[in-house]
């Protein structure tokens, strides 16, 4: 019987230890790039999460208020790497480049 398991757990092991591979499309879209300073900091902390594509979506007459949401949401919600300092800056970006503010 104890040889049984053993057996049973080590085949069990050798089933779940072969890793499957995946290949991903390349990213399509990318964040618009601007002198801002939030752009670096939208590359740095949300493309750990998502791709540009979240942004490029959202409605495009979204407000500062939308954007600042968003971003708090990323950071207490989803723990986004974001710091109550960084918060502002990413706001400022995202809705001048992807808001009603976009210039």
């Amino acid at each position: 019987m104890k040889k049984l398991i053993l057996v049973s757990a080590a085949i069990t092991i050798s089933a779940f230890s072969q890793a499957k591979t995946i290949e991903m499309p390349a990213d399509s879209v990318v964040w618009r790039q601007s002198d801002l300073p939030g752009y670096q900091l939208a590359i740095q902390k949300c493309t750990t999460c998502h791709s540009a594509h979240y942004a490029e979506y959202q409605p495009p007459n979204t407000g500062v208020g939308y954007w600042n949401t968003q971003v708090l949401r990323m950071k207490n919600v989803f723990k986004a790497p974001i710091t109550d300092e960084e918060v502002p800056i990413i706001v400022q970006y995202l809705n001048q480049t992807y808001g009603a503010n976009r210039k």
